[in-house]
């Protein structure tokens, strides 16, 4: 506990209480944001629910009135040609109408509109023009059965059924109107809903990108005032030696020129893309998974969708980490791509001691940029490996071009490894595999305790 306390202590005298401070509001802020925004979802899940309903009860009322003028199309097919095969399509629209007001009886425990004794009045109302208007038609169809056509044409030309059919499309309409009604309330409280949600989270996400920024800002101060420190300190040290330092450095940044602006720019971004992308999409992540914990149980749809965000994060992060780690390597641009990978293999052997046995194409053959890209990571992973890992004292690197493919043949004698249980993502392999891949080439590492590792690699040279 005491250690944990001496820690607080030193970030506090670290950091300063401004930065706390800071820290302490944007979490605050962010946890508000958070409780707000799970609200509002739930919300939203509930006006969905309630949209559906209405929805369906709408078009339940049109596909009633659609039964009914189906009704009257059979009747007066039956009535002018006399004719049996329109008794059966008329029994069905009649059933189908009654069917549709059923349902809507049986959905009012879930219907925002039909709340009302007075609402549920004009449901019966259609209910009761429903069964005269039936009556009023199968009278007449009775009766033309019966051979009383000039009968039934009577009771037609009384006009009764005009008369019901009217109040029946009276009544659906003023239905129709009240379903209409809440629709448009409940869209516009569900916009309102998902323009709050977007607040916060655009306002989570700011204030999450000023808080990285202050921090940035106070490590960079401190970064300041410990170079001005050994800087001072320096200026103590023997005039010979700092003639000779800064010589040394005037002599680096006169051979490495434009290398030297361009790896930092690079590493810049790689840093930028690390530290605030990363933690943005982290934290939201990690906001969306509190969330489906919340939600599980009262909205499964939710859950389902957020979780497919959780996919789309999930890509969003790799894509990330991928882009950081396939940066271009700056001496490609600057001395060209096969200095680069001689300069690359001659420190390499220097560095580790080894025997090397290096073939490569005259300098004169020119790949497109994304070969020299590739190809230079496969040797670089494969270089790096051999150092951590393999216990090396010779290395090979050979590489060929021939029917418009560029082959990659690098050995070493090291202690080598067993490929069923080797971790690829501690020794980069499956980083070389994918680089490859998306060009369509072909990458085997092959390898055995104590007979080496082998890398081979096949990159077409007709990639664009």
């Amino acid at each position: 506990m005491k250690k944990i306390l001496f820690w607080i202590d030193e970030i506090i005298k670290r950091l300063g209480g401004r930065i706390i401070a800071t820290l302490t509001a944007a979490m605050a802020l962010s946890i508000i944001a958070v409780m707000f925004t799970d609200g509002w979802i739930v919300s939203m899940g509930k006006q969905g629910d309630a949209i559906s309903h209405i929805r369906d009860n709408i078009a339940t009322i049109y596909q009633l009135r659609t039964n009914v003028h189906r009704a009257e199309s059979a009747q007066r097919g039956y009535l002018l040609t006399g004719r049996e095969l329109y008794i059966a399509p008329f029994n069905d629209a009649i059933d189908g109408a009654r069917a549709n007001i059923k349902k809507i009886q049986n959905e009012r425990q879930s219907n925002l509109v039909l709340k009302k004794q007075s609402d549920l009045d004009w449901l019966d109302a259609i209910s009761a023009s429903l069964e005269a208007k039936a009556a009023e038609m199968k009278m007449t169809l009775s009766l033309t059965k019966a051979g009383s056509t000039e009968e039934a044409k009577r009771i037609v030309d009384l006009d009764q059924g005009l008369s019901e059919m009217s109040k029946f499309m009276q009544y659906t309409q003023v239905l129709l109107d009240k379903h209409n009604d809440a629709l448009t309330i409940l869209l516009n409280e569900r916009k309102t809903s998902l323009l709050l949600i977007r607040i916060a989270v655009i306002g989570s996400a700011v204030m999450l990108l000023l808080l990285v920024i202050v921090v940035i800002r106070q490590l960079l101060i401190e970064m300041v005032t410990r170079d001005q420190l050994r800087q001072q300190l320096a200026q103590d040290c023997k005039i010979y030696e700092d003639q000779l330092h800064e010589s040394t450095r005037q002599l680096k940044i006169l051979a490495l020129g434009n290398q030297g602006d361009v790896e930092r720019e690079r590493q810049k971004l790689a840093r930028e893309l690390h530290d605030e992308l990363g933690s943005i999409l982290t934290a939201t992540k990690m906001d969306v998974n509190w969330v489906i914990r919340k939600c599980k149980d009262t909205a499964p749809e939710i859950v389902e969708k957020l979780r497919k965000t959780i996919g789309y994060l999930d890509q969003g992060i790799q894509f990330k980490r991928q882009v950081v780690q396939d940066l271009h390597p700056s001496m490609i641009t600057t001395f060209g791509f096969w200095p680069a990978l001689k300069s690359l293999i001659e420190d390499s052997a220097e560095r580790n001691h080894w025997e090397m046995d290096v073939m490569l194409p005259e300098e004169s053959v020119v790949l497109s940029e994304t070969i020299d890209l590739i190809a230079y990571r496969v040797v670089q992973e494969s270089l790096n490996n051999a150092s951590k890992y393999a216990q090396a004292t010779k290395v090979s690197v050979h590489m060929l071009i021939e029917l418009n493919y560029l082959k990659i043949d690098i050995q070493d004698n090291g202690i080598g490894v067993d490929m069923q249980t080797i971790d690829a993502t501690r020794h980069g392999l499956s980083g070389m595999r994918n680089r490859v891949k998306a060009i369509g080439g072909h990458l085997d590492i092959t390898s055995a305790v104590g007979e080496g590792m082998t890398t081979r690699a096949l990159l077409p040279l007709d990639n664009k």
